[in-house]
């Protein structure tokens, strides 16, 4: 992954986390005198637990496609290309070898 599509994920998963602290702080100011913990610990918990989740997916998912093999997916050792309608499609009649 290049730095600017670092920059980029570092943007992203930023105002997630900046949403995830507004969502905690709504939790706690909810909650009502005398129970601040109590009303509103689950409630941050949940929502940091989420953000973790949903981040650390996002960074692997862009690690993922960032490595030298996810290009080479979409590569046809045949030297055509793949053609989505056909794609797992019925071969033609002796279009399979027998070994």
């Amino acid at each position: 992954m290049d730095d600017k599509d670092k920059e980029v994920l570092r943007r992203r998963l930023a105002g997630r986390a900046a949403a995830a602290v507004d969502q905690a702080m709504a939790a706690v100011e909810r909650a009502p005198d005398g129970q601040w913990i109590a009303a509103s610990e689950w409630r941050v918990r949940e929502v940091f637990q989420q953000l973790m989740a949903e981040s650390f997916q996002e960074i692997l998912q862009a690690r993922v496609d960032a490595h030298p093999a996810a290009a080479m997916a979409a590569f046809s050792p045949c030297g055509e290309h793949a053609d989505p309608a056909r794609q797992g499609g019925a071969r033609p009649p002796g279009g399979q070898r027998r070994g």
